[in-house]
């Protein structure tokens, strides 16, 4: 093994050469590699919605004796099964989510989460289907990536559910809105009824003008007036309602 070991690998671990000069000082995709004997899976901590661009990676090493290490945590084999949980145990979550969300918004923040780890998860089983082809005879990585594939599952039901709820809620929020648009255009015709059917009065006792109201009410000319605003009232209202109906 060289000197120098890249940033992602435990300065501990006694890794062939093949396989360190294959790192960079990041860690990379999640992937496997498989040189002299050696298997080193490259996997990723579930990633969050702050952390999209990065991603912390978990180490899981199978060297030529068939034993296992980790890092960053410790326990080899039990470490990729607690991996495997984390990623469990999040998925569950978001979907009580999913079942909890009533808004568009809801939908929106469960989708924030389920969008990196759709990715993260399917590259995960995509890994754990290739090292279980590197190994065939390993009942553990059979178990695992059983495991990762029905993780991969979950998340995608997860990420279909959150769109679903996210379009019906967005149909549903159009509904009510066109439904209260339909209400207010109702209003402003009763509105407009009323105005229609107002403005000729208020018109003709405009320009008659008026005095003390009990002289006003004793003017025969006061009746004439307020008996033809009515008349026109009828009439503005009746041409308004005639053309409303044509269009």
């Amino acid at each position: 093994m060289s000197d120098h070991v890249p940033a992602p690998l435990p300065a501990h671990w006694e890794l062939p050469e093949s396989i360190v000069r294959r790192f960079g000082i990041e860690p990379g995709r999640q992937r496997v590699m498989d040189e002299d004997d050696h298997l080193l899976l490259i996997l990723h901590h579930p990633p969050s919605p702050e952390d999209d661009a990065t991603r912390k990676a978990a180490l899981f090493w199978q060297d030529h004796e068939d034993e296992w290490r980790s890092f960053p945590d410790d326990g080899g084999i039990d470490a990729l099964r607690k991996h495997l949980e984390c990623y469990a145990k999040i998925i569950s979550r978001l979907d009580e989510e999913v079942d909890a969300a009533k808004t568009p918004r809801d939908y929106f923040e469960v989708m924030k989460q389920t969008n990196p780890l759709v990715r993260a998860t399917r590259n995960q089983y995509l890994v754990l289907e290739e090292a279980r082809k590197a190994r065939p005879e390993s009942r553990s990585l059979i178990v695992l990536r059983d495991q990762a594939e029905a993780l991969d599952r979950a998340i995608e039901l997860v990420a279909a559910d959150a769109k679903s709820g996210m379009d019906f809620s967005l149909a549903e929020s159009s509904e009510r809105q066109a439904h209260f648009s339909y209400e207010a255009g109702v209003e402003a015709r009763r509105l407009n009824r009323l105005v229609a059917f107002f403005f000729p009065v208020a018109t003709l006792v405009t320009i008659f003008g008026i005095n003390n109201p009990e002289e006003v009410l004793q003017l025969r000319s006061f009746w004439i007036v307020l008996g033809v605003g009515i008349i026109a009232g009828f009439i503005v209202l009746g041409t308004l309602s005639l053309r409303m109906r044509k269009k």
